[in-house]
């Protein structure tokens, strides 16, 4: 990685992850949202608060992170990508 210093802009990459709880409460406030909540593509991810979340599969997960920091390097090839999670 570069220095941060040197970069024209940094990026902080965070994959849609959510808990039962959230997706119960987006849902009903929100019936018609085409967030993904399928569970085919996700995987369960123990979280820091004690509850479990769902994130992509990894094979999802690299593909979507090698997708988007070729794009970024593409439109500024000065950034840094701080990283993905």
């Amino acid at each position: 990685m570069k220095n941060p210093d040197d970069a024209e802009i940094t990026f902080e990459l965070i994959q849609h992850r959510f808990t039962t709880k959230a997706m119960d409460t987006i849902l009903a406030r929100f019936p018609n949202t085409e967030i993904d909540f399928s569970m085919e593509n996700r995987q369960q991810k123990w979280g820091p608060y004690g509850v479990y979340k769902y994130v992509y599969k990894k094979d999802i997960s690299t593909d979507m992170k090698e997708f988007m920091i070729s794009e970024i390097k593409r439109r500024f090839p000065k950034a840094e990508v701080e990283y993905f999670t």
